[in-house]
């Protein structure tokens, strides 16, 4: 389970990353268990994660989902006990059946989440020791959201990658439903006070955030 080439420094102990086929989920240990960032796609790979790294599934209390990407929340019925978060940007999305790439219009994001609540930009939350701050990263999707954990640890999703350090826009812009918003986004990370590691889903992580955000 080991991170993308990307890295910076090595990762922390109290983040355990699992690489699913498409993604990594990230998993921060709490004083009563786990925080989990999105859960995945392909739920033996991510029972497998887990069990290498002596998780039990009901040890995850809450999962965090940055977007509605289906690598990033098909996996959900892996987490039976957890009450999972999902941005409120991406339910109207869903809602409003928004096409996910208007040259695609086909493609539709939908989810099947149990035990949900929606959160917004600058929402923040508890989990047992841990506290969590929702920032709205749109770009990728309408509704992507970055999660800020302890003031330290940003988990960006698929706002950005990480490219030789530093946070970069995508190459594949296919993918990307507004470039222009996913530039602000970049932008209003670079403005971030405290955070010293950037997790992303596809590109690895760095621990020198000062580093990333420069020009």
């Amino acid at each position: 389970m080991n991170a993308h080439k990307e890295i910076s420094f090595y990762p922390i102990s109290d983040v355990v990353i699992i690489k699913d086929l498409f993604t990594e989920i990230f998993l921060i240990r709490t004083n009563k268990g786990f925080i989990a960032i999105d859960s995945g796609f392909h739920d033996a790979i991510i029972r497998k994660g887990l069990a290498y790294n002596n998780i039990q599934p009901d040890d995850v209390k809450a999962v965090f989902i940055t977007h509605s990407d289906i690598d990033h929340q098909n996996a959900a019925e892996v987490f039976t006990k957890a009450h999972f978060y999902f941005p409120k940007k991406e339910i109207e999305m869903i809602a409003n059946k928004i096409p996910r790439l208007s040259y695609f219009p086909f493609i539709r994001n939908s989810v099947r989440l149990k035990r949900n609540t929606t959160v917004d930009d600058n929402d923040s939350l508890w989990i047992d020791n841990l506290n969590v701050k929702c920032i709205s990263l749109p770009g990728h999707t309408l509704g992507s959201m970055g999660y800020i954990i302890d003031g330290k640890y940003l988990f960006s999703g698929d706002a950005f990658k990480i490219k030789n350090g530093k946070i970069a826009v995508p190459n594949l812009k296919l993918f990307v439903m507004d470039l222009n918003e996913m530039k602000k986004s970049m932008e209003k990370v670079c403005k971030l006070k405290g955070v010293q590691y950037i997790y992303t889903s596809h590109s690895g992580f760095t621990a020198d955030f000062p580093s990333a955000i420069s020009k």
